[in-house]
């Protein structure tokens, strides 16, 4: 299985892996991200106020403590268990070639208000804001930045679209018209050519290279929850605010976790603690 996600990542620049998560276990993901989106909703503990709004599409750091109380510990072990799963580790292996390194939670919800198709984008124009070096980063086989963002549907969803096999190449002249021509005011249109909307049940996972044509799709009407683990290689990590999660320091934070799971995190604190400190003394 590793050789054909490798292939299909390479050639088609994403992958669908379905029932990743038997449904029993995605049932209670689903049960635990509604309790935490909740929380967050009313108070964000990394700001102490309200997390995002009415139309807010994304919340980070799911696997933050200020989530979880004693009585509800579990919760947080089952999301770290996940993250550290031996079947999500080896599909990022096959797309990453190398050990995967942890970095981040995220959830993407549906606005309570206002529905919206995302833009047509690449993630390498916000690296590579002149288009030059972004034709040559792509040429050079933009690798999406070293990173897997894994995407797990927790209820029916079919909210992702990518061109395939985009991200070997440069826009065509149609693409291009949509993504980039007159200042973007197109980007949100529905007609590109070649896009497949991704078809997700609970429990199937999609990823996909960054840098080929992508977007999101954000309705009011349509429920959204999606569980996004993300990770990086081993050799290249990259301290951000995404990485950046200090309470892996808080005493008895890996409490409960088995073996496996434990040496996992542990790598993570390894590579990252003297930032922590730093950035926070």
């Amino acid at each position: 299985m590793r050789d054909e996600l490798s292939r299909q990542w390479h050639d088609e620049g994403y992958i669908v892996v379905r029932a990743l998560v038997d449904g029993a276990r995605c049932a209670r993901l689903l049960v635990l991200c509604e309790n935490i989106l909740a929380q967050w909703r009313e108070q964000n503990p990394e700001t102490g106020t309200a997390g995002g709004g009415v139309d807010a599409t994304v919340m980070r750091h799911l696997n933050h403590p200020g989530y979880f109380s004693r009585e509800n510990a579990q919760d947080k072990r089952d999301l770290l268990h996940l993250v550290a799963d031996a079947k999500v580790l080896d599909i990022c292996r096959a797309i990453l070639l190398e050990e995967p390194l942890f970095r981040c939670t995220s959830l993407f919800m549906n606005p309570q208000e206002k529905s919206l198709d995302g833009n047509w984008h690449r993630d390498s124009q916000f690296h590579c804001p002149d288009e030059e070096d972004e034709k040559r980063f792509i040429a050079a086989g933009g690798d999406g930045g070293g990173s897997v963002q894994l995407q797990i549907a927790l209820a029916p969803s079919d909210d992702v679209e990518v061109v395939p096999a985009s991200h070997r190449r440069w826009d065509t002249e149609a693409e291009y018209a949509i993504r980039r021509g007159d200042g973007q005011q197109r980007s949100r249109a529905n007609n590109m050519p070649g896009a497949l909307r991704v078809e997700l049940e609970p429990g199937d996972a999609v990823a996909f290279n960054p840098c080929g044509l992508h977007r999101g799709r954000y309705h009011a009407d349509k429920l959204r929850r999606t569980l996004m683990l993300t990770y990086t290689k081993t050799s290249a990590p990259h301290f951000d605010y995404f990485s950046d999660q200090p309470w892996f320091l808080t005493s008895g934070y890996l409490d409960g976790l088995d073996a496996a799971t434990r040496a996992f995190f542990v790598r993570f604190i390894e590579q990252y603690k003297e930032n922590w400190l730093e950035e926070n003394a």
